[in-house]
Formats: C-alpha cells, sequence, structure tokens
C-alpha cells in the first residue's frame, strides 16, 4: 500500500498543473452561487440601516452581471436598486444614494438606454458635489465619459469633451492610486486627440508630453497609444522627422513591453513614410496590416486605400487595381462604415487608368451631399483633392479648380506630398486660366513644400531612425531566440524529470501488482463459485445499463432532432421573410406592398414559436407569455409608423403545444395589425389592452382591445369576408375556440379556447 499512494503522489505531483484550473473553475462557480443565497440569507437577517442598502446594491450587481436571460436578470435588479435609494433618502444617506444611481446607471447601460443613464450620471455627479467628495465626482464623470458615447452634436458643443476634462481635472488633484493614475492618462490623452481635430496642434503636444511622463512614472500600459497619437500630431502639423520618430517608438515601446503591436501603430509608421514621399517604405508597413490574419476586418479597406495610393504614385495602377478588388470581396462588408475609403480608392485608381467613367461613378457617391456630411473633415478634403486631380488630368480646369479650393480649405490635414501636388496643380490652372499673381503664389508655395520635405536634415533624420529600428528589431528577435533556447531547455529538463518519474512509477507499479496477483492466487479457489455467481449478476447488470443507455441515447436523439426541426422551421420561415421584403422593393402597387408586409407580419409569429421551441428544453410546448410580449413588441416596432400607442399587457404564464400556440399568434398578429390600420385614422395615440386568463379549470380568454373609433354601426363580423377576419375566425374553429368581436369604447376581440392536455403546467409566479 505504501508503494501505491507513492506512485500516486508522483502522478498527482506530474498533472495537477493540468487539472488545476478546471477545478478551480467549478470552485469559482460553486461559490458565485452561494454568494447569492449568502446575500439574500444576510439581507433577511439585516436591519434597516446602511447594511441593508449595501446587500440590495451587490444582490442587484450580480443580477446585472448575468450575461445569460440578460432581459430577465435586469427585471430582477431593478426592484433591488428601487429599495436601496428609497432606503438611502430614508436613512438621509448621500453616499449611499450616490451608490445606489451608479449602479442604476450601470443597468440602464445593459439596457442601452442612454438618455435615462445620461441623466443618472448628472444626478450622481450633483450629489457627490454638494458631499464635498470629490474621488466619487471623478469617478462620475469618468463612467460619464467613458459609457456615454459622443454624437455629433455632443462634439461640436464640447460636451463629450467637458466630461474628459472634468474627469481628468479631479483625477490629477486627488489621484494617488495605480488605477486613478490610469485614468489620468487616458483621459488626458482623449482631450489631445480633440485638440489635434481643432488644430490645436502645440496644446496636443504639451499633452501628450504629459500622458507620456505618467504613464513612464507608474509604469502605465499607454505609453505605445501615446506615442501613436503624438506621432499624428506631429504629422498634422507638419514636423514630420518627429512624426516618424514617434511611430516607429509606438511599434518598439509595445514590442519591448510585450504588447500587443496593433495595426494602428503599423499604419502610423507607414502613413509617416507617405508624408515623407517614401512610398515603396510606406507600401512596406501599410502591407502589415493589409496581410493580417482576420481577412474580414473592414479596416483593411483604410489600408487598401492607402497603399493604392502609393502605388499610383509609382505608375503601379494595375497593381493596385487587383488588391482593391481582392480586399473588397475578401471583407465583403459594404456598409460597415469603412467601404468610403474603398470607394476613394477605386475612383483614384480607376482616373489614373484614364477610365474616367468608372472613376466618376465612385467619386459621385462620395460627392453626395448625404455622404459628405458623415465623413471627417480631413477625408472630405482628401475626397475634393482626388476630383480636382480627377478633373485636371481631363483638361476641365473650371471644376479642378472648384475643388481644388475647396481642398485648400483644409490642406493642413493633408499629407506634404498631398500639398505639394495641390499647389501644383493650381498653379497649372492658374497658367491656362490667365492668372499671373495667383499662380506665382501657388508655385511659391509648391517650391516651398517641396523644399521642407527634401531637406537634408529630414532626410539624415529619416536614415538615422531607420537605422535605429532596425538594430532595435535585431536586438528584439535575439533576446526572442534567447528566450526560445531557455524555455526548449526549460522543457527538456521537464520531460527528463516526467520520465524519470514514469519508469520509477512503473517499477513500483510491477512490484505492486506481482505481490496483488499471488494473494489473489491464494484466494481465487475459495471464491470461484462467488465469483461466478457475481460475474452472472454483473451480466445482467451491465445488459440492463446498455439496455438504458440506448433508450436514453435515442430519447437525447429525438429531443434533437425535434430542436433542429423547429430551428430548421425558422431559418426556413426568415429565409421566406427576406424574400418577401426583397420583392416588395420592386413593386409599385401599395396593396401587394402591404399584402407582403401583412404576411411578413404572420411569419414572424410562427417564426418566433420555432425559435422558443429551439431554445427551450421542453420540445413540444411554449410558454405562452413571452412569446406574446416579444410578438407584441415586435409588432409594435414594425407597424407604429410614426404613432404612440401603448400596450398594456396581463398574460397568464402557461404552456401552450404548438398547435394551439400558432393559431393563437396569428390571431393576435391579425388583430393588432387590424387595430393599427383602423383603429386611430385621424389620431396619433392610442391604447391597447391584451389579456390572456383562466376562466375557469383548462379553459382560458384572450382578449384584445383598443379605444379607436370602433366598428361602424352596419358592420357583421360573422358576414364578413376580408381576409384578416376570415384568417381570425378560420383559427378559432382550428382550435375549437369561440371567437366574437363588439364594440366597447373601440373594439373587443374575445376568444374563448380550452387546453386540456395533461402534459401542460400553469405557472404561478
Amino acid at each position: 500500500m505504501v508503494a501505491v499512494i507513492a506512485i500516486l503522489w508522483v502522478f498527482n505531483l506530474i498533472f495537477i498543473k493540468v487539472s488545476g484550473s478546471s477545478v478551480q473553475k467549478q470552485l469559482s462557480n460553486l461559490n458565485h452561487a452561494d454568494s447569492l443565497q449568502q446575500l439574500t440569507i444576510l439581507l433577511a437577517q439585516s436591519k434597516p440601516d446602511t447594511s441593508r442598502i449595501k446587500y440590495l446594491i451587490k444582490i442587484a450587481n450580480h443580477y446585472i452581471n448575468q450575461e445569460e436571460k440578460q432581459q430577465e436578470h435586469l427585471a430582477k435588479a431593478l426592484p433591488y436598486l428601487v429599495k436601496a435609494r428609497n432606503l438611502s433618502h430614508q436613512l438621509q444617506s448621500p453616499y449611499w444614494e450616490f451608490r445606489s444611481l451608479m449602479m442604476y446607471a450601470r443597468l440602464l447601460h445593459r439596457k442601452k438606454l442612454k438618455v435615462q443613464q445620461a441623466s443618472t450620471y448628472e444626478s450622481a455627479i450633483s450629489i457627490a458635489k454638494k458631499m464635498g467628495n470629490k474621488r466619487l465626482e471623478a469617478s462620475a464623470w469618468h463612467a460619464y465619459y467613458v459609457n456615454i458615447p459622443d454624437t455629433v452634436s455632443d462634439y461640436r458643443n464640447k460636451t463629450f469633451y467637458n466630461r474628459a476634462a472634468n474627469a481628468h481635472a479631479l483625477y490629477k488633484e486627488i489621484g494617488t492610486s495605480f488605477d486613478e493614475k490610469y485614468r489620468e492618462a487616458r483621459l488626458l490623452k482623449a482631450m489631445a486627440d480633440f485638440h489635434l481635430e481643432e488644430e490645436k496642434f502645440d496644446l496636443a503636444i504639451s499633452e501628450l508630453f504629459e500622458v507620456i511622463a505618467l504613464d513612464k512614472k507608474f509604469k502605465l500600459p499607454n505609453l505605445p497609444m501615446a506615442y501613436d497619437l503624438l506621432s499624428a500630431v506631429y504629422e498634422r502639423k507638419g514636423e514630420l522627422s518627429k512624426a516618424l520618430n514617434c511611430a516607429l517608438l509606438s511599434v518598439k515601446t509595445a514590442q519591448n513591453n510585450k504588447e500587443e503591436v496593433l495595426n494602428t501603430f503599423l499604419n502610423r509608421v507607414g502613413s509617416a513614410y507617405e508624408a515623407m514621399g517614401k512610398a515603396r517604405e510606406s507600401i512596406s508597413w501599410y502591407s502589415k496590416t493589409l496581410n493580417s490574419e482576420d481577412k474580414k476586418d473592414p479596416y483593411r479597406f483604410i489600408t487598401a486605400y492607402a497603399i493604392t495610393s502609393q502605388m499610383i504614385k509609382l505608375g503601379e495602377q494595375e497593381k493596385a487595381l487587383a488588391i482593391l478588388k481582392k480586399t473588397w470581396s475578401e471583407v465583403n462588408n459594404p456598409s460597415s462604415g469603412h467601404e468610403y475609403f474603398i470607394f476613394l480608392a477605386f475612383g483614384e485608381c480607376y482616373s489614373a487608368l484614364k477610365k474616367y467613367d468608372l472613376a466618376k461613378k465612385y467619386f459621385n457617391l462620395l460627392l453626395e451631399e448625404t455622404t459628405l456630411k458623415t465623413l471627417s473633415n480631413p477625408f472630405q478634403t482628401s475626397v475634393f483633392f482626388s476630383v480636382s486631380e480627377f478633373y485636371f488630368a481631363q483638361n476641365k480646369y473650371g471644376m479642378a479648380l472648384q475643388f481644388a479650393e475647396k481642398a485648400k480649405e483644409n490642406q493642413i490635414s493633408m499629407t506634404l506630398p498631398r500639398q505639394i501636388r495641390l499647389n501644383e496643380i493650381l498653379y497649372k490652372i492658374d497658367q491656362s486660366t490667365q492668372r499671373p499673381a495667383e499662380a506665382i503664389l501657388h508655385l511659391q508655395n509648391f517650391h516651398k513644400l517641396r523644399d521642407s520635405m527634401l531637406s537634408q536634415e529630414n532626410l539624415n533624420t529619416i536614415e538615422r531612425l531607420k537605422i535605429e529600428f532596425q538594430a532595435s528589431q535585431k536586438e528584439n528577435e535575439n533576446e526572442i531566440l534567447r528566450k526560445k533556447s531557455q524555455l526548449q531547455s526549460q522543457e527538456l529538463n521537464r520531460i527528463q524529470l516526467i520520465k524519470n518519474a514514469t519508469i520509477t512509477g512503473s517499477a513500483f507499479l510491477t512490484i505492486v501488482l506481482v505481490l496483488i496477483y499471488g494473494r489473489f492466487r491464494l484466494k481465487k479457489k475459495l471464491h470461484d463459485t462467488l465469483v461466478k455467481k457475481k460475474a452472472d449478476i454483473d451480466l445482467a447488470y451491465a445488459k440492463l445499463e446498455v439496455n438504458v443507455q440506448q433508450k436514453n441515447k435515442l430519447i437525447e436523439e429525438k429531443e434533437s432532432l425535434i430542436k433542429e426541426v423547429h430551428h430548421r422551421v425558422k431559418n426556413n420561415l426568415q429565409l421566406t421573410m427576406s424574400l418577401l421584403n426583397s420583392q416588395s422593393y420592386y413593386l409599385e402597387d401599395l396593396s401587394a406592398i402591404e399584402a407582403i408586409r401583412e404576411s411578413q407580419h404572420r411569419l414572424k409569429s410562427i417564426a418566433l414559436i420555432h425559435q422558443k421551441l429551439y431554445q427551450t428544453d421542453h420540445v413540444a410546448t411554449i410558454n405562452i407569455q413571452p412569446y406574446i410580449i416579444e410578438l407584441v413588441a415586435y409588432l409594435n416596432e414594425s407597424l407604429t409608423d410614426g404613432k404612440r400607442i401603448k400596450f398594456e399587457l396581463d398574460i397568464l404564464n402557461l404552456e401552450l403545444d404548438i398547435a394551439k400556440a400558432v393559431p393563437l399568434g396569428l390571431i393576435i398578429n391579425e388583430a393588432i395589425t387590424n387595430i393599427f390600420k383602423y383603429a386611430f385614422p385621424q389620431v396619433t395615440t392610442g391604447k391597447i389592452d391584451i389579456s390572456l386568463k383562466e376562466q375557469e379549470p383548462n379553459r382560458y380568454k384572450l382578449m384584445i382591445k383598443d379605444n379607436g373609433i370602433g366598428l361602424p354601426a352596419d358592420f357583421d363580423f360573422e358576414q364578413s369576408r376580408t381576409l384578416g377576419l376570415t384568417l381570425m375566425k378560420g383559427l378559432s374553429a382550428q382550435i375549437d375556440g369561440v371567437f366574437t368581436m363588439e364594440n366597447r369604447d373601440g373594439v373587443l376581440i374575445s376568444l374563448l379556447f380550452a387546453n386540456t392536455h395533461d402534459d401542460l403546467l400553469l405557472l404561478n409566479d
């Protein structure tokens, strides 16, 4: 037995690391479940003081953090937060009211209710100010900045910038911890980015040097990104050697710190070389991003544009066009927001190939007023420049001058080579249109810009930076090789240790097996009869176990097949809806289009049934309450057409089989569709009540009521032959239901039906 214990101990040492992570994960899951149960107990035992508020917030936090069934868990979290805030008011505790509001803001963030979330942050900030607690105020401003994305109006009126500036000022004043200094640096970098767009270059540079000092002092992970943004500022300012130096530093720093070398850093080096007129070097760096593993990344459109613009300078238009077509097909995402870059690239490429009709098609896409409004100022300038070259190449000097003047308004956002080319175009246009004064001015600008790019100091600096970076890369490669060698040596030692342990364990195991076998032989004769009987029992048990396993496997396969059927039915219905949607684009008859839309709604009501059946463990029945809620939400969104219709739902938790659920869903669909079409012709507001209640055991009543104009006085629904009513009456008969329609302060539709299956359970909250 000692030998056996020794063997187990040796193998435990060898394999403990393999199993450790799995065990820790299981323990973590258990602790997670236990923590909620423990918090619930502590909450029940607590007195109405700040301890109770703390437990309420912790329980709410638990539900907010759940990824599965997110909406259900968020609904569970809300009552705890309401209780926490009410108790904070009663106890007159501003600190816990602040904590409750911040947690409520997180809940609104998960629900994507940005307006309410912003208002909640402002309330929390107001409380922190009244308390005089700058640390709480800073955290609220930071959360407000991070979690509420900037809109165009926010950006223009600087409210987005002010959030960052307020948080930064507070963290700069009170920040002491690593996290606070990290936030201070990130916020200051965001402010510098904003000042870059405002063309306040010196202020942006000053702020970024402060960010770099913070990163170095506190060893923050921001350093490569700070160098990257500093490179962009220097490039816009026209200090190209500094731009290249900072771009190379971003790559080098990321490598030295063992951080990911982002595509942004690589593209920034390419951009710096492009600004210096170094097309080959620029293409080399851009290609590292274009040839990355993720071929579907829409960011590759930007890189493809950058590469092709450099290839055009080198006269490689055909090769550039091939790259554009390949990238377009690989990414295959024409609505990513980055597609405008590749449109501009196609326009420039076809223009260089003198295929002006094709080029004009792409330029026109970019010059549409709705498109121009969405483009940034620097990109608009690039578009105007390319279009001016397009018209200049065709000797259409009037149009070329028009777009060249637009590009000149913001030429500082262009690379230096493009600024040089722009002044050259303007000079030649001035010559052709007999404007000697303007021609001399543009010629002077042309020579001034070209001389600054080709200055010996810049050329020497570029060459020095290139050599230094290559030497640094060599050193990094050598360091990687040394570390690989060390790792290989450690791996060999580990393998040898495992080998020795295995040999020792095998020897011990052999000895133990010999001893056990000897004892077994001595007792074998005495136990033959018992062993035989036991073998018979084991055989019978094994057969029984095999039968049970086969049965369970068949059941599982059947359930899986049923789920797959529901999944495929749902997908086929979605496909049919998409086909109908596509067909509607080619129709001009409004009634035909309306008929297709109504058919789509009917298909959606059926598709939701199959989706719910696929997503639940019950393959034969569906809980009708969440299905009706989701169907009503879909119809409200699809049919609203500017009307504000309020829904009041009172739906019983009820399990129905698909034979009843599908007709019920179609009846609801038809009723709501008719209400939107006919109930509120002259008003934009209204109310629809939908209820499903048990009238008596196993008999249920569905009622759908609106407060609209009601039925005409001479209307008889039993004699009506409209498609909607015919469907509702037919579907009611299909489930043996009693269907009625009457005027009652609007229209009231009722359906009484039975649900007598023994296996359906009524669920009570």
